[in-house]
Order: C-alpha cells, then structure tokens, then sequence
C-alpha cells in the first residue's frame, strides 16, 4: 500500500496543510528525540537501579535499570509516527459527524488540526514524564499523573467543542 503525498491529502481534504500543522508535525518528533539526547547524556551520572512504579500514595515500590528510561520517549515517537501515517490516510478516519458538501473542508481542517495537537501532547507527556522521572523523585505526585494523562484529552476536547461549531 502506497503512503499518499501531502498533495494527495491536501486535495482529497479540500485544503492545504496549514502552517501550525507542519510545524506541530515536526515539533513533536524533534521533542522526542531531544528528551532521548538528554536521557543518554544524563544516564551515566544515575545510579544503576532507579525506581520504576509508585504506588498509589506516590511510594517507591519497583526498580529497573536506568535504561528503562529511554522507553517513555521510544513509545511516544512510535506513537507519533502512527499519527503521522494515519494523517496521510483522511479516508480513514472517523470524524464524529457525517461529512457533507458544507462541512467537508473544515471537518478534515479539524482533523488535521487534531491529529497535529496530539502528537504535541503526546511528545510533552511521554518526554515530560521520562524527563521528570529522570530527576528520580522519591514521592510521585499525583498532580504530574493527572497532568500526564490529561494532556492528550486537551485535543480531544478542543476538536469535539470545534467540530460542534461546524456542523
């Protein structure tokens, strides 16, 4: 199966990728890969065993390798670049209202929009939560987990009030 062409996706979608798209679309990889530069110039100054689980008070009840950190980032550029494949495939995706001749272009603008805001979450959440955890808390606030986890709902909400409007 052949990955369509930006020109391909922009005519099939009725407008050109904007600006903030690209830009989203290269920040969230370039974030990645400097949150993995970062990890490998601090793992040789951190112990060989560095926690890996709290429970849910917060308290240290695992350890791994300090390697171990280097995954959180890896998933999060996985992650992105599936993102990025599914993009060039608009036939795909499930827009949450039925498509017509009127909302057509500003759903798949939305789209867009969405899937270029989610890998910026998800580069800030997996490269800010390895980062964090590269600072070997010994207490794991609740409030960065929530963080965390709320990041990528940001989009998700911001699409669904957007795509509300342009029904």
């Amino acid at each position: 199966m052949r990955i369509p062409t930006r020109a391909e996706v922009d005519a099939f979608c009725g407008s050109p990728t904007t600006l903030y798209q690209r830009v989203a679309g290269v920040a969230a990889p370039v974030l990645l890969l400097g949150t993995i530069v970062y990890l490998l110039l601090r793992l040789p100054h951190l112990p060989a065993q560095i926690p890996s689980h709290y429970n849910a008070a917060g308290e240290i009840d695992g350890y791994s390798g300090r390697g171990s950190l280097l995954v959180m980032p890896v998933i999060g550029l996985v992650t992105v670049a599936v993102i990025a494949v599914t993009a060039r495939f608009p036939k795909s995706w499930n827009t949450g209202v039925r498509l017509t001749a009127i909302n057509r272009v500003r759903v798949y603008r939305l789209m867009r929009d969405l899937m270029a805001e989610l890998r910026l979450a998800i580069a800030l959440m997996f490269g800010g939560f390895a980062i964090y955890h590269s600072t070997l808390p010994q207490h794991f606030s609740g409030g960065v987990t929530a963080a965390m986890f709320l990041l990528p709902a940001i989009p998700l909400a911001r699409y669904y009030i957007r795509l509300r409007r342009a029904r």
